[in-house]
């Protein structure tokens, strides 16, 4: 949880979404207002998600922040419009991908096949139900990511250089072993030279087994249930 005064956080850290939008949507009027006034006050925004870098920009209509896609291992400064880094899986690394999601039962019926897998680069995603699924449908599918946990528990990823994540709403994300939001922010706070009591991370996530869990103990963070909640405690950071 947040160990600091909230107006004494100058780089803030957020997750996509469930936290600034909802799935695959783009964020409010009042978000990217919200958002703008941070940089204003001098403050960076950090958007991190499991998405592209393109996917995350398209969300937030290109807001000037800095974004961590794909769990942080493509990083990209839009307001200089430069990329930081991008760490790209191997050819075999995405050959055990595949062979993980073909092993995984899907008993549920989805509407269209070619929806499931996407190959972001520097991570798979497969999205149990399609990444292009109704929200309100994806939404209600896994809200807690129980399902998903006991599918991970049945049919174990054992690889030496990989590993799985719980997602956004329906997804299971593979990266490298280690290659995780917790990581790649400290990444970009050590290349940036920041000093780690300034940072915060907000998302919707943060308990066990969460597809935030791994920035708990990096930085300061707080828990958040929806873009509402983020938007409350935005306010309280520009107080």
């Amino acid at each position: 949880m947040t160990m600091n005064d909230p107006s004494s956080y100058r780089h803030i850290f957020f997750d996509l979404d469930n936290t600034l939008t909802r799935s695959r949507s783009s964020i409010t009027k009042e978000m990217r207002e919200a958002l703008a006034g941070l940089v204003a006050s001098g403050r960076d925004v950090i958007v991190v998600s499991g998405a592209t870098v393109e996917q995350a920009l398209t969300q937030t209509e290109r807001f000037p922040a800095l974004y961590l896609g794909q769990n942080g291992n493509h990083a990209h400064d839009e307001s200089l419009k430069q990329e930081l880094w991008r760490d790209l899986l191997s050819d075999t690394e995405k050959e055990e991908i595949m062979k993980h999601i073909a092993s995984i039962p899907r008993p549920w019926r989805v509407k269209d096949e070619s929806d499931l897998i996407e190959d972001r680069g520097s991570q798979i995603s497969y999205s149990l139900l399609g990444h292009h699924e109704d929200v309100p449908t994806k939404e209600t599918f896994d809200p807690d990511g129980s399902r998903r946990r006991m599918i991970l528990e049945q049919h174990p990823l054992t690889s030496a250089t990989l590993e799985v994540k719980i997602g956004g709403t329906t997804t299971l994300d593979y990266i490298r072993k280690g290659k995780h939001k917790g990581s790649n922010v400290t990444r970009l706070i050590q290349e940036k030279n920041w000093k780690k009591e300034k940072c915060i991370y907000v998302g919707d996530a943060l308990y066990p087994g969460g597809n935030d869990e791994a920035v708990v103990g990096v930085i300061d963070v707080q828990q958040v249930e929806n873009p509402v909640a983020t938007l409350e405690y935005i306010y309280t950071i520009l107080q």
